[in-house]
């Protein structure tokens, strides 16, 4: 059984979509008390709709940071969910909007490309070539 490991690349994808999740998870809670309208915040302008998009973006940070077996098809499906549920404020040209989605967008071209999660072997010993075979006290 192999063992598995984040990349460097998947661990700052986890980084930018526990962000982006964040900020959208405070936007909606912080627009559901009328303390903010901001544009940026909100998605589709609708509390709801910004609530389930920051839980979604939170779990597929924590499927990629916890080497989920599906976290590549999984964010990648997220990410482009989440561009498409952004058209409207980028056709506004809100530069924070602009700005996580050209982030987003390199992350699904990185994913298609690459994967986040690594696989390593265990190391094989040869038994019969061993320190313990010769009369080694290291332990």
């Amino acid at each position: 059984m192999a063992n598995t490991s984040p990349t460097f690349g998947g661990l700052v994808i986890a980084s930018l979509a526990g962000v982006v999740g964040t900020k959208y998870l405070l936007g909606g809670a912080l627009a559901s008390v009328d303390a903010t309208s901001i544009s940026s915040v909100l998605v589709m302008d609708s509390v709801s709709t910004t609530l389930a998009v920051g839980a979604v973006l939170c779990l597929v940070a924590s499927a990629l940071a916890g080497t989920f077996a599906l976290a590549r098809p999984m964010t990648v499906a997220a990410f482009l969910g989440v561009l498409g549920l952004s058209v409207p404020a980028l056709r506004a040209v809100d530069p924070v909007i602009v700005a996580e989605s050209i982030g987003l967008g390199l992350s699904v071209l990185y994913l298609l490309v690459r994967s986040p999660v690594t696989r390593t072997e265990p190391a094989h010993i040869d038994e019969s070539d061993s320190a313990t075979r010769h009369g080694s006290t290291l332990r």
